[in-house]
């Protein structure tokens, strides 16, 4: 395999790996409950100084 054979299968991957990670981030943001946030369920309590 020439250096060049090798360099272009290494960026193929890399194309391919960038593609899986950022279509795997998509789908996570778009789950919808990592953006319920108003459900009543958690009491957050304002521990800050006045």
């Amino acid at each position: 395999m020439s250096a060049f054979a090798t360099f272009r299968s290494l960026a193929f991957m890399v194309v391919i790996a960038s593609g899986l990670i950022t279509a795997a981030w998509d789908g996570a943001r778009s789950v919808p409950w990592v953006h319920d946030r108003d459900r009543g369920d958690v009491v957050w309590i304002d521990t800050g100084p006045r």
